[in-house]
């Protein structure tokens, strides 16, 4: 399975970009935007508040950017929320060349290809977990490393190794990961995700001297080529968080997509029940919250390799939401939802090649109880701007109303241009403390790869356009170089 480059190029949505959206872009660029959903315990344990401020935070990585001289080494970067939302001016970028953080700076380590915010050791402050699957460890190649960056008073501070429980059985550990409490003890747990078929729950609490607790063995229900993409939320109430995972059985031959299949784990007292998988649709986005509000989290699947029947051969990609039930996901013949840009409701036209559902989230944006959908479009073309990018927010409950949001939009910085994908994550929270989710999207190829973040306000009457922000690396003071800024936002 190929993991670099991971930023394929229209007209061909092959099994790159799956392989690139379930990895980190958002999740290859695509990596495909976290779950909104709490992950089961208190909110502010999974809530991205890294300098204890009661602000939300986002985080996101430049995994392929260059440090120290170094191709594809990697940065992450915190930018820290406020009354006014995100503001640029206030960040931490960190890399494997900052004091106090495991490793060093390296040739395609990708640090940053995936995150997760839980607060692991109990402190108060989230802590921000950072995958680098490319990550050299002695004379494995590729073995991968995982760390985890402390929250702080000051924000994101220092920096401990998670081990690898069984690091002779796969390369690539640390290549997804998701976090929530999978046992229903108040303590945080993160699942690692390997390039292999299976992944790990290691269990909490962790320390700062990387002592954690005891690791459980999550694989596949068939032999399938790979896990693409893993998230976490609570689909039945419990209190004790699920672990939803895709993956592919085949390689397609013709793009139909049905090569991707899907399955959830539900959290037991003793850790997942990995003996009772729930099966699901497949896909290459995951996100999970309460769409209807009635206390259980929907999952919500976005796959780039859906063909419709209207368009023989194309890939304009669908999003399928499956209803929670206090007997956890409700799957069968009758989701929630199938949705594509020809369902009523939704802005657009089914078209080939768009990419709707590159990257999906879910959380309350106007205030009502029931979480909105927003979707990545992220080869939507725009008059003569192919490949441009564009996202879609539906409403809760009812998943209409659909609005779309572009860098064609009034006030939205910028303008559509050629390959610049914005959408290619998308992220709803609430960083200004308001009640209402904020709405954060990144554009991965900005500028032939140096890539860029735009920020828009919640409001009670939805996602406004008023005082949108745009920042990239040049923003923070850093080489405007390829590098995918903005990959993997998470809040």
């Amino acid at each position: 399975m190929p993991r670099k480059p991971r930023m394929p190029r229209k007209p061909h949505l092959r099994l790159a970009l799956a392989t690139a959206t379930a990895a980190a872009l958002t999740g290859g660029l695509l990596t495909f935007s976290a779950a909104t959903a709490t992950a089961a315990g208190s909110a502010a344990q999974y809530k991205a508040d890294f300098n204890g401020d009661g602000y939300g935070d986002v985080a996101f990585a430049a995994p392929y950017a260059k440090v120290g001289g170094k191709g594809m080494a990697g940065y992450v970067a915190v930018v820290y929320g406020s009354s006014t939302g995100l503001n640029p001016a206030k960040r931490t970028v960190v890399s494997q060349n900052t004091a106090g953080v495991p490793g060093t700076a390296e040739a395609e380590d990708a640090f940053g290809e995936a995150l997760a915010v839980a607060d692991l050791n109990g402190d108060g402050y989230s802590d921000l977990t950072v995958g680098a699957p490319g990550e050299d460890v002695g004379s494995d190649t590729d073995g991968g490393s995982v760390t985890v960056l402390w929250g702080s008073s000051s924000g994101l501070k220092n920096g401990t190794s998670v081990k690898d429980p069984a690091a002779s059985s796969h390369d690539n550990w640390g290549r997804l990961l998701t976090a929530g409490d999978f046992n229903g003890d108040g303590k945080a747990d993160l699942a690692v995700g390997t390039g292999s078929s299976h992944a790990y729950v290691i269990r909490g609490r962790f320390t700062t001297s990387g002592v954690t607790g005891s690791a459980q063995k999550v694989g596949l229900p068939e032999q399938a080529f790979g896990i693409d993409a893993m998230k976490a939320g609570d689909t039945n109430g419990d209190k004790k968080a699920d672990l939803v995972l895709t993956y592919r059985t085949d390689l397609p031959s013709d793009d139909s997509g049905s090569w991707s299949k899907g399955v959830a784990y539900l959290g037991t007292t003793s850790g997942l029940e990995a003996s009772v998988p729930r099966p699901l649709n497949g896909g290459t986005s995951i996100a999970l919250g309460d769409v209807n509000g009635d206390g259980y989290d929907e999952i919500a699947l976005g796959n780039v390799f859906t063909k419709e029947d209207d368009h023989t051969g194309s890939l304009g990609g669908k999003v399928v939401v499956i209803r929670g039930s206090a007997a956890g996901p409700v799957n069968g013949d009758a989701p929630m939802a199938e949705l594509t840009q020809d369902s009523p409701g939704v802005p657009g036209a089914d078209e080939a090649n768009d990419g709707f559902g590159s990257s999906v989230s879910i959380a309350d944006v106007n205030g009502d109880g029931y979480g909105e959908l927003a979707i990545g479009v992220v080869f939507e073309d725009l008059g003569p701007a192919e490949d441009t990018g564009s996202t879609v927010v539906l409403g809760g409950y009812s998943l209409s109303g659909g609005r779309a949001i572009s860098q064609d939009t009034y006030n939205v910085p910028g303008a559509p241009e050629s390959m610049d994908y914005f959408g290619s994550d998308v992220l709803l929270s609430d960083v200004d403390k308001d009640g209402h989710a904020d709405f954060t999207v990144a554009a991965g190829f900005e500028d032939e790869g140096v890539g860029a973040v735009t920020a828009l306000r919640g409001t009670a009457g939805g996602v406004t356009t008023t005082g949108a922000r745009s920042f990239g690396p040049g923003t923070f003071g850093l080489s405007r170089t390829y590098g995918s800024f903005g990959t993997g936002l998470i809040g």
